[in-house]
């Protein structure tokens, strides 16, 4: 890619990574001097104004007389007239009002397929009389198993109800449901009959909807044979579980929300909880636990009333302390048959989660880019891994040791992971200890002092340079524009000298220079510099080289474009 440095300087990179364009200096000289001006100087001639100061007795001022003149005669104006060629008409000289064309409508999405409306087969003979053909059902809604049931509608081939008030069509009904559901029903015209729930139809529940044979249409026709469906909501499903996949003490809560309302105590009593390999008791928790323990109160906030249960476990002897067993896996199974306090169908799979409790506290590993890693690069980070979450106020930089030294080194706690950044060495092997000093969340040490050896590797070749796609560089400074490389022995350099006029022009090769080389315009300018140009041997490290622009500026001002090419 390519930039413009004029005033401004531009520059391209083509490498895996894209610079931006790069931007300069603009200056006009004036009588044998260097002005600095601005690229608006040469604006055209407009309105302009002159303000001054007033002068004392200006309303006295003589006035000068308006100058005597004579008219015209007739005769003088038509000869004054008649010297003007005459005007001569063309067929177009009357148009109408030329009308701007109205917006083009928005383009639609998909394919447009242009069909009958109504189809064909819905269309019924013209000798055919309809209100002698039966009475049907043409449609119902919800059917089999739905996610949500927020009403029910039926749909009949004739009008079922005059036309008249809701309240004396709501009296026709002629679907039955069971079981019943707290609403009511309503026609939407003559022909669709709705049933509004007060709130939704309940879930965990199986329902049927059945319109008898023999139902009459409001014009007397029958319906044949009864018409029956059914539609089911879904058992309870566990949305929300508390903790899970973590680290806790002995005396933690457990939460547990659903997608509809249940019996904290039926549900309770088919939990199954084992610790150790052993089943654990239970009994659901107080509101003053649950206040006490920040992350279940948050959920049980956020939950809707009625669709969540926290509990503990329990000793023996009815205690909560140490409740758990030590540094055990904790699993906790909702079983198949968990019933709803909406419904009667119960859930037809197993639904659980596990957490553990904590033990000693002990170093896992460390690695970088990701676990198994052998070898990292410079740009990667670092992370050693404990069994236990690590208490974040009270570690400290100092229980940490790193050799060699690492320049720019940050290191910080984050659940059971110690991270590292920094700017690593490429070709370097480090080796990180750490002191029996750092703690968990639960107040233990560390069980010993532990090391991980992070053995990082040649840093990937790199190219790139600062500024975005125009770039104004300083006129008093040095005539140089810097790129920044890592393991890159030259580059190749071409540098164009242009003017404000190029501008557009280097506009369009920029708008295809990034993905249509077909179309991408001639750069624009007049080629000064075009060299190889060698970078400075540091391996693995980044290197600043600078490009002289001199014999692109006049005394040190004007605007060039720079392109550059790894070799």
């Amino acid at each position: 890619m390519k930039k413009f440095v004029s005033g401004l300087l531009l520059f391209g990179i083509y490498l895996n990574l894209i610079a931006p364009l790069v931007p300069t200096v603009n200056a006009q000289k004036t009588s044998g001097k260097t002005t600095k001006t601005n690229m608006n100087v040469n604006l055209p001639d407009g309105l302009q104004f002159r303000l001054s100061e007033g002068e004392e007795g200006a309303e006295t001022r003589e006035k000068q007389p308006v100058a005597q003149t004579n008219p015209l005669s007739p005769g003088e104006t038509d000869s004054l007239l008649k010297r003007i060629p005459e005007i001569k008409t063309e067929q177009d000289d009357q148009k109408d009002f030329n009308k701007r064309l109205g917006t083009l409508p928005a383009p639609k999405t998909g394919k447009q397929i242009p069909v009958k409306f109504p189809a064909p087969e819905q269309i019924s003979p013209t000798n055919v009389d309809q209100a002698k053909l039966p009475l049907q059902v043409i449609r119902f809604s919800p059917e089999g198993e739905v996610p949500l049931a927020p009403d029910l509608n039926v749909t009949f081939s004739q009008p079922m109800v005059a036309v008249t008030s809701q309240e004396e069509a709501a009296k026709v009904v002629p679907v039955e449901l069971t079981p019943q559901v707290e609403g009511k029903w309503r026609w939407l015209g003559t022909k669709t009959l709705m049933f509004d729930t007060t709130k939704r139809f309940p879930m965990a529940t199986k329902f049927t909807a059945r319109v008898a044979a023999g139902t009459k249409s409001a014009t007397g026709q029958v319906l044949q044979k009864d018409v029956t469906w059914t539609f089911t909501t879904p058992p309870p499903k566990v949305e929300t579980m508390i903790p899970n996949g973590q680290v806790t003490n002995r005396e933690a809560l457990m939460f547990v929300s659903f997608d509809q309302e249940i019996n904290a105590e039926a549900v309770l009593s088919a939990i199954k909880v084992t610790g150790g390999g052993k089943p654990l008791t239970l009994r659901l928790a107080t509101p003053e636990e649950i206040d006490t323990d920040g992350s279940v109160s948050y959920y049980a906030k956020q939950a809707q009333p009625r669709r969540w249960l926290a509990f503990r476990a329990i000793t023996n002897e009815g205690l909560t302390k140490d409740a758990l067993p030590p540094d055990s896996a904790i699993t906790i199974n909702i079983p198949k048959g968990t019933p709803s306090a909406e419904g009667p169908l119960t859930t037809l799979k197993d639904q659980g989660f596990s957490f553990r409790t904590y033990g000693a506290m002990k170093f896992v590993g460390g690695w970088c880019s990701y676990q198994g890693s052998k070898t990292c690069t410079p740009a990667d980070s670092w992370y050693m891994q404990f069994t236990n979450p690590i208490d974040g106020a009270t570690f400290d930089k100092s229980m940490v040791k790193i050799e060699p030294p690492v320049e720019g080194l940050s290191i910080y706690p984050s659940g059971n992971y110690l991270y590292f950044q920094g700017n690593k060495k490429g070709r370097t092997v480090y080796k990180v200890t750490l002191e029996n000093r750092i703690k968990d969340t639960f107040g233990q040490l560390l069980d010993k002092p532990a090391a991980a050896t992070f053995n990082v590797g040649s840093a990937d070749a790199n190219l790139y340079s600062q500024g975005g796609t125009f770039v104004i560089l300083d006129p008093t400074a040095k005539q140089t524009y810097s790129i920044y490389s890592t393991n890159m022995p030259s580059v190749r350099v071409k540098v164009l000298a242009v003017t404000p006029q190029d501008w557009e022009a280097y506009r369009q090769y920029m708008r295809y220079a990034y993905y249509d080389e077909q179309k991408r315009p001639p750069i624009p300018g007049r080629l000064v510099v075009n060299k190889i140009l060698p970078i400075q041997t540091k391996p693995d490290e980044m290197v600043e080289t600078r490009i002289d622009l001199s014999e692109a500026l006049d005394g040190g001002y004007g605007n060039a474009i720079i392109e550059i090419e790894p070799t």
